[in-house]
């Protein structure tokens, strides 16, 4: 059943038993004092009767010569009250001891015999009943005349209070089905508006389901259905979202696959031709050697490839072991590791550190700067230099180092993809100075462990300025966000 019956149904029912119990309460208070007042009026009208005959009597008992023509006397005394003082519906019975001596209406055998019980002088006693579909009031009066019990019984007929409890009744059940039938159709309309956002969400998950994340709620409002499909369209978009990162994400392990089996490919090949040539053919010394330095340069390519990439499985799975690490310290086992390399090309290492304490890693952070370097080296002519400055920096950001060098520089499409896995700018040359494509995409990482970030200003025949910007706290910052010195 669709949920929109549900609430048309809870409601119909919630508002039958409402209306049906309300309606019935009132009736019947209606009834208890219609016929509660039917009671009052009977009694009134026995305590008027009871008078009227008493006082006759009395008159009667002053004047008759003895007992019987009282007694005689009490059947004209009832006549002469019920043809004076009661209506046509209205009926009289006199008993004087165990004998009727006077009956309006000749019915007394329908008096039970509790209207006599339980009386003291001046008490009453009346009860209702039921005579040929009719309904009567009886009311009994006690008293004493001539040593005996003396009992004035009035009968009243009320069937006009019960025949408007059935009309009530019957008139209650027709309005009621009427306000229900009408009530049923506004319902029904009710629950399909409210209910409509609802089968909007609804398809719309079923779609998310199916993998159609691009779908949204067009629901709006401030209520909870509001709120929730504002909730779904959110999960729809980081559903979505997390999607693209795994496809880029796959696609990215395929690219890196492809990639490393094209880097591997070509020192391999190189091996195993020049290996087949040393066991195949007789070849001079000299081609000997030249053959051997193929094997033993591409060998080391070999091993530089993955050595970086132990370092890249490493620290995506492992903590570093945090420590201050002093900018004058990183500076001199800097200068220690690289100078070597940049007098074959006779470039000059100029530094500018302001000092500070770095939180951090100093094996690693040494590692990053010296693939800094040694990619401004490689893109360096001769006889120019390369620069390592030092900042403190305000706000978020704690402390910048910059490498700079007045290269060849790079595109800004090159900028974009310098930190992916086996990406090199200048193939030919990055073999060549024995690269893998691997330093940055490893520095990134190690700069990503240190709540650092690696921004790349570059633009060709220019040179290339890397700043890595270090923060106090877990706040990044976009690549191309300024920083204030």
């Amino acid at each position: 059943m669709k949920f929109r019956y549900k609430v048309l149904m809870v409601n119909l029912i919630a508002l039958s038993l409402s209306l049906g119990v309300v309606g019935y309460l009132m009736i019947r208070r209606n009834f208890e004092l219609g016929r509660d007042t039917q009671v009052k009026n009977a009694i009134m009208e026995n305590n008027l009767v009871q008078s009227s005959v008493e006082y006759e009597l009395l008159q009667l008992m002053n004047t008759a010569g003895g007992r019987d023509e009282v007694i005689s006397g009490l059947k004209k005394i009832g006549e002469r009250v019920v043809g004076g003082m009661l209506a046509d519906s209205s009926s009289v019975y006199v008993r004087h001891g165990d004998d009727y001596v006077y009956s309006s209406d000749k019915k007394e055998a329908f008096i039970d015999d509790s209207l006599y019980s339980d009386l003291n002088i001046g008490g009453k006693n009346y009860m209702i009943c039921k005579e040929d579909g009719q309904y009567f009031i009886y009311v009994t009066s006690y008293s004493k005349a001539l040593g005996s019990n003396l009992y004035i019984v009035s009968k009243q007929e009320i069937s006009d209070v019960y025949r408007m409890l059935e009309e009530q009744t019957r008139y209650f059940r027709m309005l009621i089905a009427g306000v229900i039938l009408a009530v049923s159709v506004i319902m029904y309309f009710v629950s399909v508006y409210l209910t409509r956002p609802l089968e909007k969400l609804n398809r719309v998950t079923g779609e998310i389901t199916a993998g159609n994340y691009d779908v949204h709620v067009s629901v709006t409002g401030g209520d909870e259905v509001g709120q929730l499909a504002g909730n779904v369209n959110i999960m729809a978009d980081a559903v979505l979202k997390h999607v693209e990162e795994l496809k880029e994400m796959i696609q990215s392990r395929e690219q890196f696959v492809a990639d490393f089996t094209h880097e591997i490919k070509t020192p391999m090949t190189t091996i195993i031709g020049y290996s087949d040539m040393l066991r195949s053919m007789e070849l001079s010394r000299e081609e000997q050697i030249l053959a051997a330095n193929y094997i033993f340069s591409e060998g080391k390519r070999l091993e530089v490839m993955s050595g970086k990439l132990f370092e890249l499985l490493y620290l995506k799975r492992h903590d570093l072991k945090m420590g201050p690490v002093h900018v004058d310290d990183l500076e001199r086992e800097l200068r220690r590791i690289t100078e070597p390399m940049l007098e074959h090309k006779r470039i000059e290492l100029r530094t500018d550190i302001e000092p500070a304490v770095l939180e951090g890693d100093k094996d690693l952070l040494v590692t990053v700067f010296v693939n800094l370097i040694d990619n401004a080296r490689k893109a360096s002519k001769e006889g120019s230099a390369v620069g390592l400055v030092g900042r403190k920096l305000r706000k978020d950001a704690y402390y910048e180092l910059r490498v700079v060098d007045r290269g060849i520089g790079m595109s800004q499409e090159d900028v974009k993809h310098i930190c992916d896995e086996f990406y090199m700018v200048d193939k030919s040359r990055s073999r060549k100075e024995g690269g893998a494509g691997l330093g940055l995409s490893l520095s990134a990482l190690i700069l990503e462990r240190h709540r650092a970030v690696l921004h790349v200003e570059s633009s060709l025949g220019e040179g290339t300025t890397m700043r890595v910007v270090f923060y106090e706290n877990e706040k990044m910052v976009s690549e191309d966000e300024e920083i204030s010195e």
